[in-house]
């Protein structure tokens, strides 16, 4: 037995020595080794997102980037065929052939390119230049704290703004989270003390002690309105965003672009708040601008002028430091571009607006420069509708509002007298005869018009509408000589059901006639003939038996007394 435990042994591991000698393994290994160019491995798979051309430039191309462990680098070294790549290992080390490892971690991108190039000079004499470009930025934790949904560490990468990174925390934030003082506290260069004192002072919303390096404030809203990156920065490794509360308002009113509240931040300019605003309208009276800012008794508002022109040119006493709740209060210049054009619409040769001048020019001016009425103007119909006035009217009459909210078994005669007359009222439209301005010469009728006026010229409609209880109801051709019955017998005449109740809606006015009352029906008016009400004949017969019983018992009782 114990003659055969090395033959056994031999024979246990002879597969695997000539499976490591076979045909089959030696082709894998040709394989390998001869790989065409087309199938050899590529520069790495996992080359980062698309970058921005803004951070492109701003972080790449610049060498603001700050280069730490994860970051993977393409790396051309003279003398070799191929580009190798290597990654900033977590000490902060690289691989460079030739040279060895190279700290980099903790460095600007073009302190590292600086730093690799030395390296390789150092070590390799002659040869030419290392070349190295960075091809997938790594991501990294940063701390968001404060007003925000999800508040605590949020994947980034440098190449993404703090707004971006914020927005990874959750859209719902609550109102009173600032938008134009959020501070980002940079720990990168920092040690461990200084970076515990600013995260303490983040934290109680006291950011004097920082310089600029240590706290850089986001705003937000004058990133959206100016597009400036130093409003909305690209994070990097250990920082820290502190989102904080609004500490109060300020107000843009009356002639500016975007004219709102908008949240104060200490240290705010009278430019400040116009870049937020967007700046003065086109028709702002630079003489008339005022800040309206609280006295020391903080219950009376004072004004102060503002000089917009010295605020554009940077006078710092002219662009003066804010406060809660001021308002800067532009005004609107008077008189600017004001209406001065009406409109004509319908049957005249060239509609559209014309020029008026107040108190000069006539209807009669403004036809003839529209070229004259169409062969289809029907002037018996034409109006002119006065828009301004019809809005005073409706903004001057609270009965009408009263009455409306009356029910119509509460209202007085009177009220429902004056409801019908304001409903049928043709607001804003003026009292003029084009037939007899036009046709017969009447000067009387040739009103100056006003800006803002309409002219409205309908076609001839040549047809009158028979509606209601007509046997066929719908619109006969007019013709100058019928009278309301020859318009319904062309209807088919009246219905079974007809009322001799027969109306005449005017086209022209508007007014209902009954039709005894119409001597001539003109186009576009309306024929409507009622409906018979419906009769309870048995109710009938039972109210007027009733009367009937009373009467007789009144007769009997006036002759028993009599007697």
């Amino acid at each position: 037995m114990k003659s055969l435990m090395p033959v056994l042994v031999l024979l246990a591991i002879w597969p695997l020595g000539a499976g490591a000698a076979g045909p089959q393994d030696d082709e894998k290994q040709a394989i390998n080794i001869h790989l065409p160019p087309q199938d050899k491995p590529k520069v790495s798979e996992q080359m980062s997102e698309m970058i921005g051309m803004e951070a492109y430039k701003e972080v790449m191309a610049s060498g603001q980037y700050l280069v730490g462990p994860g970051d993977q680098f393409l790396i051309h070294v003279p003398g070799l065929e191929e580009p190798v790549e290597g990654k900033v290992l977590a000490e902060g080390g690289l691989f460079i052939p030739r040279v060895g490892k190279v700290r980099v971690g903790g460095m600007r991108l073009r302190d590292a390119h600086l730093a690799i190039k030395a390296a390789y000079r150092a070590e390799v004499r002659q040869g030419g230049e290392v070349e190295v470009e960075l091809i997938a930025p790594r991501s990294f934790p940063v701390a968001v704290v404060g007003l925000v949904e999800t508040p605590g560490l949020v994947q980034a990468r440098g190449v993404e703004r703090v707004s971006e990174v914020l927005n990874k925390t959750g859209e719902a934030r609550p109102a009173t989270a600032s938008r134009r003082n959020i501070r980002v506290i940079k720990t990168a260069f920092m040690d461990l003390a200084a970076a515990a004192r600013a995260r303490a002072m983040a934290a109680s919303g006291q950011y004097e002690g920082l310089d600029d390096e240590a706290s850089q404030r986001v705003d937000l809203d004058l990133y959206e309105v100016t597009g400036q990156s130093r409003y909305n920065p690209f994070v990097e490794d250990g920082d820290i965003i502190v989102v904080g509360a609004q500490q109060g308002k300020v107000s843009a009113m009356e002639a500016v672009q975007r004219p709102s509240p908008y949240e104060y931040v200490p240290g705010d300019r009278i430019s400040d708040l116009l870049t937020l605003a967007l700046g003065p309208a086109p028709n702002y009276d630079p003489a008339n601008v005022m800040l309206f800012r609280y006295a020391q008794d903080t219950n009376q508002r004072v004004e102060m002028p503002v000089d917009l022109g010295r605020v554009g040119a940077g006078d710092p006493q002219a662009d003066l430091a804010l406060q809660v709740d001021d308002w800067l209060v532009i005004r609107w210049l008077p008189a600017y571009h004001r209406r001065g054009e009406v409109r004509i619409v319908g049957e005249v040769k060239y509609p559209g607006y014309r020029v008026v001048e107040k108190g000069k020019t006539t209807l009669r001016e403004i036809i003839d420069k529209a070229g004259g009425f169409t062969d289809d103007a029907a002037l018996a119909e034409a109006r002119v509708v006065r828009q301004k006035q019809s809005q005073q009217e409706e903004d001057l009459d609270p009965e009408y509002e009263r009455i409306r909210t009356i029910p119509v078994s509460d209202r007085s005669e009177e009220d429902n007298q004056y409801f019908i007359m304001k409903s049928r009222e043709k607001k804003g439209q003026m009292v003029v005869d084009f037939v007899a301005l036009f046709e017969r010469g009447d000067e009387s009728q040739n009103i100056q018009l006003l800006p803002g006026d309409v002219i409205v010229v309908p076609a001839q409609q040549r047809i009158v509408v028979v509606s209601g209880q007509a046997a066929h109801p719908g619109a006969v051709i007019y013709h100058p000589e019928y009278t309301v019955a020859e318009y319904i017998q062309r209807a088919g005449g009246l219905g079974w059901r007809a009322s001799k109740d027969v109306l005449v809606i005017k086209a022209r006015t508007g007014e209902i006639k009954r039709a005894r009352d119409v001597k001539q029906v003109e186009p576009g008016d309306r024929i409507w003939i009622k409906e018979q009400p419906e009769r309870d004949y048995w109710a009938i017969f039972t109210q007027t038996m009733g009367v009937i019983g009373q009467v007789s018992t009144l007769v009997l009782l006036y002759a028993t007394l009599t007697n």
